[in-house]
């Protein structure tokens, strides 16, 4: 009977293989065509130009983004999001319609992310978490990763969040550690989150830490150099990034009412779309919808998988979330609809 580890190794390599099948008996084509009618929102985050180690599922290498677009642009009418989502209610929504957005916000969108999208003529979307733009601060998700890759710890003790002893002897065990802290700190209120995330950053070493490195967030300068030539639009993140459904009522309507000011300022008129921050169906509520509504914003962006259409909540509408993790086979099957595994 095979190892534990050998299926562990065995599994992903089986699996590509029939997504490589999968694709050369032409399920991307046949699955666009029963979701033609339907809007693929694609969310991406971060761009560097080579992957990080440990792995990160939320930041794209330049060459890997360059071709998952050069693919989009050509089996797909990519549209701006305000005039896709426009178009999407009214009924005027070409077949295979798509449009792009970057979450977060991190300046490695204007340095790496825009030359693709100008070279390609994609128009995008930005969603921007407002607050400490133009500062050092990072997003908490990014600070965690941050932590794991640069300690010089062996090992972690994640009891405090319900987890035990982690090792963090190589790339793959700092990777696995930081996915069970983060996926575990996601489900936890929002004050208790930060005051753990403190703790844990201190155990590892890096509560001294000043440099953002892939995670440095655009400064208002470089959002209006993004957008400068309009294929590039801002829109708002909330202010710092919380879990919105963990967070007490006063905290959810300041986070979407100074994300959405600060955009408005910034772009001249008051925004229509946002995006919540993790995005799962259980991270927000009727809460931030109402928060959203009292801000004029029309249509708001989860991360639950799927394919837009006017039926849906305008208030929770599906993307396809992109990671680092997609084989070239498998992202030809999740944005044209098949699904995985």
């Amino acid at each position: 009977m095979a190892s534990n580890a050998a299926l562990t190794r065995w599994r992903p390599l089986a699996r590509q293989a029939l997504d490589r099948l999968r694709c050369a008996a032409g399920a991307p084509a046949l699955a666009r065509r029963r979701n033609r009618g339907r809007l693929t929102i694609l969310m991406f985050h971060g761009v560097e130009p080579k992957p990080l180690t440990p792995a990160c599922w939320h930041v794209t290498d330049s060459d890997t983004l360059r071709r998952q677009l050069d693919y989009v642009r050509g089996h797909f009418t990519v549209l701006p999001l305000a005039e896709a989502l426009d178009q999407m209610q009214s009924g005027r929504l070409p077949d295979n319609a798509a449009a792009l957005t970057f979450d977060d916000g991190t300046r490695n969108l204007l340095t790496h992310a825009a030359p693709i999208l100008r070279d390609l003529q994609l128009p995008a979307a930005v969603f921007l978490a407002t607050g400490p733009m133009g500062t050092p601060t990072t997003l908490w998700p990014d600070r965690l990763w941050l932590a794991f890759a640069r300690t010089t710890a062996t090992q972690v003790d994640l009891g405090p969040i319900g987890l035990g002893v982690m090792p963090l002897s190589s790339d793959a065990d700092r990777e696995t550690s930081y996915a069970s802290a983060v996926h575990r700190f996601k489900e936890l209120p929002d004050a208790q989150r930060s005051e753990r995330l403190d703790d844990l950053v201190t155990a590892l070493g890096q509560s001294e830490c000043t440099d953002p490195g892939p995670f440095q967030l655009l400064s208002w300068d470089e959002a209006d150099a993004l957008a400068d030539d309009g294929l590039i639009s801002l829109h708002p993140h909330t202010a710092t990034h919380p879990i919105l459904s963990r967070c007490h009522d006063d905290k959810v309507d300041v986070e979407i009412t100074e994300s959405c000011a600060a955009v408005g300022q910034a772009v001249g008129s008051p925004p229509r779309i946002f995006a919540y921050p993790n995005g799962r169906a259980q991270d927000f509520d009727d809460r931030a919808k109402s928060a959203l509504l009292r801000c004029g914003v029309r249509w708001a962006l989860s991360t639950s998988y799927g394919f837009a259409d006017a039926g849906d909540d305008p208030l929770a509408l599906p993307r396809v979330p992109i990671g680092s993790d997609l084989s070239w086979p498998a992202f030809k099957l999740l944005v044209s609809g098949h699904p995985l595994g």
